[in-house]
């Protein structure tokens, strides 16, 4: 049996950081940039990107103001789609940041 001041491993720190900041598991935020084009399509997945999931909201970095908007406009079907691709994590609201 181990003592509880042996060295654990990276992985299980960094799920601890992240559960503490109310984010996903890293499986699941490295998936997200993987299927990310999956997600919100091929035309999107080209201006923008995830940037940030905390709490349930979804934050997307985009490379223009008009991409922003479109992401806002598609709050409802990303959010469904984002669901059906990880249905063991719930985001509530996406918003968008345009990154310059």
């Amino acid at each position: 049996m181990g003592r509880s001041d042996d060295p654990q491993p990276l992985r299980h720190g960094l799920e601890l950081f992240l559960k503490h900041l109310g984010a996903p598991p890293v499986d699941v935020l490295s998936d997200l940039a993987d299927r990310w084009e999956e997600i919100v399509g091929p035309a999107l997945a080209t201006a923008t990107r995830p940037v940030e999931l905390i709490d349930g909201v979804l934050v997307v970095g985009c490379d223009d103001p008009a991409w922003a908007a479109q992401i806002g406009w598609m709050e409802a079907q990303i959010t469904q789609r984002f669901g059906e691709v990880f249905p063991d994590v719930v985001v509530s609201r996406v918003t968008a940041r345009t990154l310059r």
